[in-house]
């Protein structure tokens, strides 16, 4: 399988370099960019054909871009992060949001992992 196409997106803090880091390392996956602002979001999650992407967590609710990202990109997968990186969630159209909770740092890339992988066998 091709790796899995990440795009960065700092709405509405600024998700820490260690996430870029996290994603790159991950052989099987890589960042294909990194934007900021809705519209901008919108724009490049499709120019770049981004199978996932990764946003930041506003308080405990996830960012109100992702049903709009969901609604334009059906198959895309949203990682929904935590600023202090201890919580995850993944978001797909399908309404499916499973959270992820105590995950080390180093294992915050592997719910996007297992949700892309999942997804594509459908």
């Amino acid at each position: 399988m091709d790796k899995i196409r990440v795009l960065l997106a700092n709405h509405p803090v600024m998700l820490p370099d260690a996430i870029r880091r996290l994603v790159e390392d991950q052989d099987d996956m890589e960042v294909v960019g990194d934007c900021r602002g809705p519209m901008k979001i919108l724009q490049e999650t499709g120019r770049l054909s981004a199978d996932a992407v990764i946003l930041a967590r506003e308080q405990e609710e996830d960012p109100g871009l992702c049903s709009q990202l969901l609604a334009v990109y059906p198959d895309l997968v949203i990682l929904s992060v935590t600023p202090d990186l201890t919580s995850v969630a993944t978001l797909r159209l399908s309404s499916h949001r499973q959270e992820f909770a105590d995950l080390h740092r180093e294992d915050i890339v592997q719910p996007l992992r297992a949700a892309i992988r999942t997804g594509s066998q459908h």
